[in-house]
């Protein structure tokens, strides 16, 4: 199955906002404020039942992967200092 042409237009857009969401988060500081945040709106809505455990290791996981993938930013840093 196809996708249209304005189906393709729709999906583009969707990841230029997406991709301008977290290039937002370009500081630790940033980042560690929003995943805080998103945190704190998940135990309001009640979705977490007492799985602290299980989401402080997802939310762990994504945040060493996007550390990872964005080493060449910090890694230099941490390079030069003896």
């Amino acid at each position: 199955m196809a996708l249209t042409k304005t189906e393709k237009e729709e999906i583009e857009v969707i990841v230029r906002k997406e991709l301008r969401s977290f290039l937002d988060s370009n500081t630790l500081q940033q980042f560690e404020k929003k995943m805080i945040d998103k945190m704190v709106d998940e135990i309001k809505k009640g979705n977490v039942r007492g799985d602290i455990a299980e989401l402080m290791t997802k939310v762990m996981t994504e945040f060493y992967r996007i550390m990872w993938s964005r080493r060449s930013f910090w890694e230099p840093s941490l390079k030069r200092v003896k």
